[in-house]
């Protein structure tokens, strides 16, 4: 839904540079507006393709950064445990200690 902009922007971008070559060169104007056509679907399945890889290429790497996060969050878990479990061992000692 954020690049749903792309196409038209591309689109409309691509139909003002054909207007003003248009314009400069004094093409006819059926030869403009033929061409103007062509422009304007040309660049409008392009900023559709752009669109769409761009979509693929941020939904991957928020996927990334997501499974990074847990990955990060389990490993900090399993640290915390690892921590309890030596304390809860060192307390173990020691009260063996005391009753020898």
């Amino acid at each position: 839904m954020k690049y749903r902009f792309i196409p038209a922007c591309v689109m409309l971008t691509a139909g003002l540079v054909c207007c003003i070559m248009s314009i400069v060169q004094r093409w006819d104007v059926e030869y403009s507006l033929i061409a103007l056509l062509i422009v304007l679907i040309l660049f409008y399945l392009l900023g559709q393709i752009a669109a769409q890889i761009i979509g693929k290429v941020m939904a991957e790497h928020e996927a990334m950064v997501r499974a990074e996060e847990e990955r990060l969050q389990r490993e900090q878990e399993q640290a915390q445990e690892e921590s309890e479990n030596q304390e809860e061992d060192d307390t173990a000692r020691e009260n063996e200690t005391e009753n020898l």
